[in-house]
């Protein structure tokens, strides 16, 4: 692998987790600062569940040419760029100078609550990628495996050719 298709992955590899982190981010706080948020949803708590796992599990399915050391990776990047946004969103009019009260924490177990939804949608994601979209290498390795079978079989078909009833088998 050149560097060209080196910096090609990490690029991808990055933009995917950043990505993930601020939709995670965007519905989080959404779902928790309703008046403030362009997207109004009926129930907080499913949006606050259901995204971060479905997020995650499609940023799995995109890592699948990925090591599964570097799927954690992507969650753990996912999850602070998300938990960063979240406190940048809470504590951005106390930042300014503009805040009105005390700032809301209903957001900060954010990281708590966050982590193991974005790593358990990763994992699984990744998981379900390598039954449905598997890596090139594992695609050749099969093609390899396959033709090295078939030339067995045909070697073997050669060395073992029927013998007519009534006749023995020569040395």
């Amino acid at each position: 692998m050149g560097l060209r298709e080196k910096l090609q992955s990490t690029g991808l590899f990055l933009l995917w987790s950043v990505l993930c982190g601020v939709i995670v981010a965007a519905f989080f706080v959404s779902a928790f600062f309703a008046d403030f948020g362009p997207i109004q949803v009926g129930d907080p708590g499913t949006v606050i569940l259901f995204m971060p796992l479905f997020a995650a599990f499609i940023l799995g399915l995109l890592l699948v040419d990925f090591e599964l050391v570097h799927t954690v990776l992507a969650a753990l990047l996912a999850t602070g760029v998300a938990i960063g946004l979240v406190l940048g969103f809470m504590f951005g009019p106390a930042i300014v100078g503009v805040e009105v009260g005390p700032p809301p924490y209903q957001g900060a177990f954010s990281a708590i609550l966050l982590f193991p939804l974005i790593l358990l949608g990763t994992v699984v994601g990744r998981a379900i990628g390598e039954r449905i979209l598997p890596p090139q290498a594992i695609l050749d390795r099969q093609k390899a495996l396959m033709a090295e079978t078939r030339e067995w079989h045909e070697q073997l078909a050669r060395v073992e050719r029927p013998v007519p009833p009534g006749q023995d088998r020569k040395p």
